[in-house]
């Protein structure tokens, strides 16, 4: 514990870079989740679990065709790979779309956000939690003309956290916000 009562890890702390932090006040949207998980697509570990849906796609037409060339019909089976190549191609186009929705509830839930993002790391409020990541557990971000959005550089996870810019206080703001991810962080 702290002189200021409460852990320091779980609090949102006055910035510890010297003015250099950068406050966001925001309600998330399953259109944000949706940005920064599209976005999350031009990390390793995005295209690392896309891979197995784009192969999927690409190769399962040939032995779908081949069964149906070699009965003459189309059995059961044929229509089972058909669907899970459909699958894999609505995946591949539309599956930030579909995993943001799964996050609706934890969005609703999470109501207004404050975040700050200073020399320590990220952390961020909501009405029912608050989150503190300090940079070390960070790896990368995107910048999209609407987002920021901050990643973990665990291969097997999916760690997103989407920083609105509409959240901004004022535009120059978001130069200040960049200029922090830059300095630690690695840019996709």
């Amino acid at each position: 514990m702290d002189d200021m009562g409460g852990d320091q890890l779980y609090r949102i702390h006055e910035p510890a870079a010297g003015g250099q932090a950068v406050e966001l006040h925001y309600t998330p949207t399953t259109a944000d989740m949706a940005e920064a998980l599209r976005a999350r697509n031009k990390t390793r570990a995005g295209r690392r679990q896309r891979r197995p849906w784009i192969y999927t796609g690409l190769l399962g037409p040939v032995p779908a065709a081949a069964m149906i060339v070699q009965d003459g019909e189309v059995a059961p089976v044929t229509v089972g790979l058909l669907t899970v190549i459909v699958f894999s191609w609505v995946f591949v186009f539309s599956g930030h779309r579909i995993m943001a929705r799964a996050y609706r509830g934890v969005l609703e839930a999470a109501g207004d956000c404050r975040a700050v993002v200073d020399g320590d790391g990220v952390a961020v409020t909501g009405s029912r939690s608050s989150s503190h990541h300090q940079w070390a557990a960070l790896a990368h971000y995107a910048e999209t003309p609407d987002h920021f959005a901050v990643f973990s550089g665990d291969k097997q996870a999916i760690m997103v956290m989407v920083l609105p810019k509409r959240g901004l206080a004022a535009p120059e703001d978001a130069d200040r916000l960049r200029a922090i991810l830059d300095g630690n962080l690695t840019r996709v």
